[in-house]
């Protein structure tokens, strides 16, 4: 009996590269993603730091150059911030999309996989059968020749 040899084992390996990249792509997005909300943290933690120094600086006597450039300072702050969220929600769903396309190209690699190993499996009855029937042959024709003499 000649040897297994799954037809599609080319497509297997290309599905496999394809989850390997679409892996890949969420690590990224993953990654950026965190960066996004490390950047958010970071704008938050000067908006606090921020409102600390508008409370100190209202105890003591005020100063209107202080003021406005405070207030401006806290303008930007707050769009800064507003950014990043817009950021951070896009980054968000590229990275619910990527762990979509990876969970789909697993769910790929796996359904071919299980179709090749299927094939194996025919493929070892098949031989088990043929090895049965040529050893069936080989006691028959030795009973038949152990019968003539």
């Amino acid at each position: 009996m000649r040897k297994f040899v799954f037809s599609l084992e080319r497509v297997l390996e290309i599905r496999e590269l394809k989850k390997l990249l679409a892996e890949e792509r969420l690590g990224q997005s993953l990654r950026d993603e965190r960066n996004a909300k490390a950047r958010l943290v970071s704008s938050e933690e000067k908006r606090q730091d921020l409102f600390v120094e508008m409370r100190q600086k209202m105890v003591g006597s005020i100063d209107p150059t202080d003021l406005t450039r405070l207030f401006t300072y806290r303008e930007a702050v707050e769009d800064e911030i507003f950014r990043r969220q817009g950021e951070l929600v896009r980054k968000e769903s590229l990275t619910d999309s990527a762990r979509q396309e990876a969970v789909l190209r697993t769910q790929e690699q796996k359904a071919l996989e299980k179709y090749r190993d299927n094939h194996w499996k025919e493929y070892m009855t098949r031989y088990w059968w043929q090895q049965g029937k040529e050893l069936d042959y080989v006691g028959s024709t030795r009973f038949a020749r152990s019968e003539r003499r």
